[in-house]
């Protein structure tokens, strides 16, 4: 199984996984597992903060994924699944939050499914949310951000 995640996911730590970097950086504080490598194919290399919506980013990464190809891209992630476990293709976001914090593994996610009907789900995450707090208001919930 393939999923995509973000280097925080305490799940992560359980060693259920082989953790495999798409961020154009690596994370500068100690994770608590193991990253068995990175696919800088999948990493937004020279588009990252280049657009100013997710909408132009997403053109131009889906453009270079058209390029590289689902075989190709099929094969490096193969490399992954020999070591055993289901691979998590990492970033930074907390995609949790919503849609202002989008990101290209969600991207990545997507056009898989389009190309190959194959599901790339979010791993799990068990952690709250940072940055969301709930408030209920007249027997309704309702979600702010603060």
């Amino acid at each position: 199984m393939i999923y995509t995640s973000r280097f925080s996911n305490p799940e992560l730590k359980t060693g259920k996984y082989t953790a495999v970097r798409i961020s154009v950086g690596s994370p500068r504080w100690k994770v608590g597992y193991d990253i068995s490598g990175a696919i800088s194919e999948l990493m937004p290399k020279g588009i990252f903060g280049k657009y100013e919506t997710k909408a132009a980013f997403e053109v131009e990464y889906r453009k270079r994924l058209e390029c590289i190809g689902v075989d190709y891209i099929r094969k490096l992630i193969a490399g992954y699944e020999l070591l055993g476990k289901d691979v998590v293709l990492l970033c930074y976001e907390d995609v949790r939050k919503g849609e202002s914090d989008w990101c290209h593994r969600t991207i990545f996610a997507d056009w898989w499914r389009e190309k190959t009907g194959e599901v790339i789900p979010e791993l799990p995450d068990p952690s709250p949310v940072k940055g969301v707090r709930k408030v209920k208001k007249a027997d309704e919930p309702q979600t702010t951000l603060f």
